[in-house]
């Protein structure tokens, strides 16, 4: 048998990839990687963020609902579990959730209403023994003046 020629040898050589190839690869790939994992640390911390305004909106809910129904704000804030003694709603809520009962307004076509702001902020601290306040969200309620005037008074 009878050794390559050199042209065969040459493009034997061409197809091999550089130093300067490979590292260019390389630093593409590790650019690559860095931003995905960037994303993803990111992503979690938005799902987090996400899921503690979710859990105090569901709060908020809560009381406004309570209200509606007729129970008195300070009793809302009485049946309503508290902060302190949950580990994940201390975790989530800044402050403490209130509700006050803001007046009466009346609408066209359903008579007088009594209304009434629901107000709570979430922790936005990552961080379990830093409190952090996010933005507070306050939202109106409202429920027909007819039940209380019904309502005998509270003794």
């Amino acid at each position: 048998m009878k050794p390559p020629g050199p042209d065969k040898l040459l493009n034997r050589l061409r197809r091999a990839y550089t130093l300067m190839e490979v590292l260019a690869a390389s630093a593409v790939v590790g650019i690559g990687m860095t931003a995905a994992v960037s994303l993803s640390s990111t992503l979690m911390i938005q799902e987090e963020l996400s899921w503690r305004v979710a859990v105090v909106r569901n709060y908020q809910e809560n009381m406004g609902r309570l209200w509606q129904l007729g129970i008195r704000a300070e009793d809302v804030m009485n049946i309503m579990p508290r902060h302190s003694d949950s580990p994940m709603l201390n975790q989530v809520i800044n402050g403490t959730p209130v509700i006050i009962q803001t007046g009466t307004t009346t609408a066209s076509g359903l008579g007088t209403m009594q209304a009434a702001a629901v107000t709570a902020a979430v922790n936005i601290s990552m961080d379990p023994a830093v409190k952090r306040q996010g933005a507070a969200l306050t939202f109106s309620v409202y429920r027909p003046k007819l039940p209380t005037d019904l309502r005998p008074a509270a003794p």
